[in-house]
């Protein structure tokens, strides 16, 4: 059997936030079900980053926003160095595109449930990793705790 690589497309960095990162199609405003869960997830992530910020009482969350050449993009907010946190990292990705068929492939374990021709794919979801400043704290960070 011979496998090959699928090449996984390399995001790039924008200036500032667009309005949406679904595509014109999937109806940006009427009520669709991505549009719905586009909004849900960045509510979530707004909601989250503020509860974290609040906790920290010291850290602020920066933003990079990104698009992928396939379709759609994210937005990664990161808290470093703050009185709670040492890291907090809580990104949301909208993305779509035809799924490389390699993948479509693999996920499918019949033969008879393969389509044939390009398969669109949608996925949205948002993530989050936290690190706690280390136990063992300088007594200048203990200080500043301790304020």
């Amino acid at each position: 059997m011979t496998t090959s690589a699928v090449s996984i497309e390399k995001e790039t960095v924008i200036s500032e936030r667009p309005h949406t990162f679904l595509r014109q199609t999937d109806g940006e405003d009427n009520g669709s079900i991505r549009s719905r869960f586009q909004s849900m997830i960045l509510e979530m992530q707004e909601s989250v980053c503020g509860a974290l910020e609040a906790l920290d009482g010291a850290g602020k969350f920066k933003e990079d926003a990104w698009t992928r050449p396939g379709g759609g993009g994210g937005l990664s907010r990161v808290l470093q160095d703050g009185a709670v946190f040492e890291k907090a990292g809580v990104n949301i990705s909208v993305v779509y595109g035809v799924m490389p068929p390699e993948a479509y492939r693999a996920a499918k374990a019949s033969a008879a449930d393969q389509k044939s021709g390009p398969v669109p794919f949608f996925a949205a979801g948002i993530s989050s990793v936290i690190h706690q400043l280390s136990l063992f704290l300088s007594k200048e960070k203990m200080r500043i705790l301790a304020i």
